[in-house]
């Protein structure tokens, strides 16, 4: 099942986040997720498998130059990650 996160599912991301982008907390991305959350500039989604989180996307609106686009915002794929384990299953 993959769902469109709430704002109660942010810690889950955070703590997924913090598994790719390893140079960051979860606690960082938490609160910098919440932000964006309650902004409305980005969306976030959530992969389960048996109730489980295993992966998440982070799609964002850029207002900076995003290349290869002539308008701005532009939607923006800002990062994708699927659970060591749960990967080549198609889910991202």
């Amino acid at each position: 099942m993959i769902k469109r996160a709430e704002e109660k599912d942010i810690a889950a991301i955070a703590n997924l986040a913090a598994m790719m982008w390893s140079n960051h907390s979860a606690e960082e991305l938490n609160n910098e997720f919440s932000e964006l959350y309650r902004k409305e500039e980005a969306q976030f989604f959530l992969k389960y498998e048996n109730d489980i989180p295993v992966g998440f996307a982070q799609c964002q609106l850029r207002h900076d130059y995003v290349e290869g686009t002539e308008t701005s915002p532009v939607g923006y794929l800002e990062g994708i990650f699927v659970k060591e384990g749960f990967r080549h299953k198609g889910y991202a």
